[in-house]
């Protein structure tokens, strides 16, 4: 199964402060293949240089650089209209669904923690939390 990776497990992946940080940087390393976007790239970037984690931009785009340049990386253009995915009821679930829509579009799942998209009915088929295999 081939994944786009949401911006939370790029975050734990990244930050040793994240709780998760052990168990996914060590399961992100250990994929065959791995997809990457725009969106999650500009996610983590943002959450990053943040209060939560306060990274330097410097640190956050050398930590991508690195993520990228794994054997299993591979990186999804941005290919769908937002307007061909679900329909959503808050503004808080408008990347989320578009995430989902743009693994489903390309015969991915959307790999995340978030247990919010897991429970949604456009995610619960298509996206997966990797810690619970």
């Amino acid at each position: 199964m081939s994944l786009l990776l949401d911006v939370n497990l790029l975050l734990a992946s990244a930050w040793d402060t994240h709780p998760d940080f052990k168990v996914v940087r060590e399961w992100v390393t250990g994929l065959d293949e791995f997809y990457t976007c725009p969106i999650t790239e500009l996610g983590f970037l943002r959450v990053s240089i943040g209060p939560a984690f306060a990274a330097s931009y410097e640190q956050a785009l050398e930590f991508l650089s690195a993520i990228q340049n794994l054997p299993a990386a591979q990186r999804l253009d941005d290919n769908c209209n937002p307007a061909e995915g679900p329909v959503v009821t808050s503004y808080k679930s408008t990347t989320d669904a578009y995430l989902v829509f743009l693994a489903t579009k390309n015969r991915l799942k959307l790999a995340t923690l978030d247990k919010g998209i897991l429970n949604k009915e456009w995610g619960r088929d298509q996206a997966i939390n990797p810690l619970n295999f």
